[in-house]
């Protein structure tokens, strides 16, 4: 029985507790935590935050853009809306017709002074004609036949303006001088 004993309680009981050991090349094995087995890893993306700042940033310039646009487009609009209404006044205020002075007998065109002077408008001698816009007006000295669209008097309502060009030419918008309302020559 002692040789029982002795197989027993001899080298088994010590293989259990001595077990050999490892080489000195191997690295033990960590203990396994079977808690840890099952959570899910967190995945960290390093550019996650280059991109937001890049997204915040595109987002910033898109707004200033946004807002310079509706700042010029506003300006544009007024600066529009300034011309077009100067333009509209002033072709409110512009003459129809060219108001030019001619010696009635020779047919002869001479200084619009002429008309305006009281020996010209007693005397009969000096008359006004009326060139419309887009007709040819005679230089001082020229005959009004070469000349033939003019007219004695101009309709009610519209508006005649003296100081036309000596030079003569085409009758444009503007650039006469003094203008009145007028209905019939003066004479």
């Amino acid at each position: 029985m002692d040789a029982d004993k002795d197989q027993t309680n001899g080298p088994d009981k010590d293989k259990g507790q001595d077990a050999p050991k490892p080489p000195p090349w191997q690295v033990p094995k960590p203990e396994l935590r079977p808690e840890l087995l099952n959570q899910p890893i967190p995945s960290v993306d390093p550019f996650a935050k280059d991109r937001e700042r890049q997204s915040h940033e595109a987002a910033t310039r898109k707004k200033r853009s946004q807002r310079r646009t509706v700042v010029v487009g506003l300006g544009v609009t007024a600066l529009l809306a300034g011309t077009i209404t100067a333009i509209v006044a002033s072709n409110e205020n512009e003459a129809d017709y060219a108001q030019v002075c001619f010696n009635d007998e020779t047919g002869e065109r001479v200084d619009d002074s002429q008309c305006n002077s009281s020996a010209g408008r007693s005397g009969g001698l000096f008359a006004w004609y009326f060139y419309s816009r887009g007709a040819s007006v005679p230089a001082v000295g020229q005959n009004r036949s070469a000349y033939p669209s003019y007219t004695s008097t101009i309709p009610s309502g519209a508006k005649a303006s003296t100081g036309y060009s000596t030079k003569g030419g085409t009758v444009s918008r503007g650039g006469f001088g003094s203008s009145s309302k007028g209905g019939s020559t003066g004479g």
